[in-house]
Parts: structure tokens; sequence; C-alpha cells
């Protein structure tokens, strides 16, 4: 299975998909499809590392993988998520995210600005160590589990009813957050050797 192939298609069509959310779509769905910019721009990083990477710039390094670019790279991964987090966490709070539906070009701002930071994520993830992986999904998990209570302060600034967030939240969490933890979780299984 050619994982860099998946990854620049997967990684385009979740960016095509949010751009067309972000234009279309109500306050709370666009609020809802945050995600999609990041997520591409984490595919399309990893994506770009590793198709650029020759393979005989690759080590073996616990049972996986990874480029030397990666582990040269090691060092500049706390700077590089510390960046990320800069670029993607202001647009999610309530007082700015209302600010961008406004101004055009600051909605447009926080989707490259998403983006970028997805990116940035995707082109150091393989420089971390399985346990900083780990700690690094968590935060990620706990980060949205906050989004929820961003989410309902939205729904009350845009007065949108109570049952079309839940739809959108179920949406949200089948479409999204179940696949996500479904493939962690066999990446995790892999790599305690339990499958």
């Amino acid at each position: 299975m050619n994982f860099l192939n998946i990854s620049k298609y997967l990684g385009f069509s979740i960016l095509i998909g949010s751009a067309v959310a972000y234009i279309l779509l109500d306050p709370i769905d666009r609020l809802l499809s945050y995600q999609g910019p990041i997520i591409s721009g984490g595919l399309l990083g990893w994506y770009v590392l590793m198709s650029n990477t020759p393979q005989d710039k690759f080590v073996e390094v616990d049972k996986e993988k990874v480029s030397i670019v990666s582990l040269l790279l090691r060092k500049r991964v706390p700077l590089f998520i510390t960046i990320a987090l800069a670029l993607i966490i202001p647009w999610l709070l309530p007082q700015i995210y209302i600010i961008s539906t406004k101004l055009e070009w600051l909605f447009a701002c926080s989707f490259i600005s998403e983006f970028v930071g997805g990116f940035l994520v995707g082109y150091s993830i393989n420089s971390l160590t399985f346990t900083e992986k780990i700690i690094l999904y968590s935060l990620g998990f706990a980060g949205d589990t906050l989004f929820l209570l961003i989410l309902y302060v939205a729904s009350n600034l845009f007065a949108i009813p109570p049952q079309n967030i839940l739809n959108s939240i179920i949406l949200l969490v089948y479409a999204i957050k179940f696949p996500e933890g479904a493939a962690f979780a066999i990446y995790i299984f892999k790599k305690v050797n339990v499958i």
C-alpha cells in the first residue's frame, strides 16, 4: 500500500472539502470544520518530507523507517510545534472567530494559518519519539474536548438552536474523531506488537 499517494490525495481532498465548507456553510459548521485545514496540512507536511527524501536517506529507529531529515530536525521540533500551536489556537477563540467571520480577509487568513500550522506538525511528526507522539495526540484530544465548550459559547453568540449543534457535533465525532482515534490506536497496537 502506497501511503505517500494516499496521504497526498487525502490531504488535497480534505483541503478542498474544508475550503468549500468555509465558504458555503453557516458559522457553527465552519467552526466545526476547523480541523480540515489542520489535518490536510498535517498529511501534506508528512507527504512533502517523505516524498522528498531519497530512499537511501532513511534509517530504522524503533522498528520504524525514519528520514535522516527528521533526525536532523529533532532539536527544532519543539519550536515548530510551538509555532504551529500559535498559528492554530487563536482562531478557535470565540471573540477572534466572530471578528474573522465578519472580515473576509481575516477569515481567509484563519484558514491559511490553520493549514500552515498543520503542515508544520505533519512535517515534524516523524522527528518525535513514540511517547512524544502519544503525548501530542493526547493534548490534541484534550483540546478537542475544550473545543466543545468554545462551540457552546459560539452557538449562544450566533443564536443557533441546540439541535443543530448536536447534529454537527455527532458528525464531527463520527466523521473525524472516530476514524482519527481508530488510526492512532492501530498505530499504537502495531508499535507495541499487539497486531
